[in-house]
């Protein structure tokens, strides 16, 4: 991938997939400027990237809080003069019943991943317009566009990021700015092992058993892993997949088909 020089700001930067698209993009050249609210962790992403001779840095910051990330986003310009790509990694999953959720398990999705992902995608763009330039990825899900049970904050979220995606293509196209969502499948992480646990327990099984379903129901027969997703992040960030725009990219394992 020809990303040297290119600077990438990842949100959910620590681990997962936003941490692997990070080590990742470094790898092929690109600065990066990782965010996240665990710091512990985000710290030792940066290290790992810079001890592999790349360049990075970090901020701690809540996507939900627009001065944080106004002052992430100006730091980064602060240190690499602009921000060619933004990867907003950055979500949650609060694994609830309709009939059973609170407001705040409500919010807690949707601001996380709504309207964190609107608030990094309207400053990021803010800091690409005078370079007319750009290029916006969002996380949406594969929940986007099949239905979850238990799982329905999670599913209308990422839905809403797909939405955006589209939108932003339209209102971005004039400056030369850029968006796809990718939306993955079963991916190993944090997220994921906690969804898991949850649902199964809301179905009265135990992880394992909830694993071995939910794998029986991707075609490729196993779970996929972040580095997978970062890859696709890298070619998203390459200039020569700029013609890609307004798109959502599934990337399941052939799930959807199943």
């Amino acid at each position: 991938m020809r990303l040297q020089e290119k600077v990438i700001f990842i949100t959910g930067g620590a681990k997962g997939i936003g941490g692997a698209a990070a080590k990742i993009c470094a790898g092929y050249g690109a600065k990066i400027a990782a965010v996240d609210l665990n710091e512990e962790r985000l710290k030792q992403t940066v290290d790992e990237i810079k001890e592999s001779g790349g360049d990075a840095i970090w901020a701690v910051v809540d996507v939900t809080k627009r001065d944080q990330v106004k002052g992430a986003i100006q730091k980064t310009l602060d240190q690499y003069g602009r921000i060619d790509c933004l990867f907003n990694a950055a979500g949650v999953d609060r694994i609830c019943g309709f009939l059973d959720m609170t407001d705040e398990e409500y919010d807690f999705n949707m601001d996380i991943n709504v309207k964190g992902t609107f608030i990094c995608c309207a400053e990021a763009a803010k800091a690409m317009i005078p370079n007319k330039k750009g290029r916006i990825i969002n996380t949406s899900s594969i929940a986007a566009v099949r239905e979850e049970a238990f799982n329905g904050t999670y599913c209308m979220s990422k839905a809403a990021v797909s939405m955006m995606t589209r939108v932003l293509a339209l209102e971005l196209a004039p400056y030369h700015i850029t968006t796809a969502a990718i939306q993955p499948g079963n991916i190993e992480t944090d997220i994921l092992r906690e969804s898991f646990t949850n649902r199964g327990k809301a179905e009265g099984k135990d992880v394992k058993e909830f694993y071995k379903e939910m794998e029986a129901t991707i075609p490729m027969g196993y779970i996929g892993q972040p580095e997978e997703i970062g890859e696709l992040v890298a070619f998203l960030c390459d200039d020569r997949s700029a013609y890609i725009n307004g798109n959502s990219i599934l990337m399941a394992g052939g799930k959807i088909m199943a």
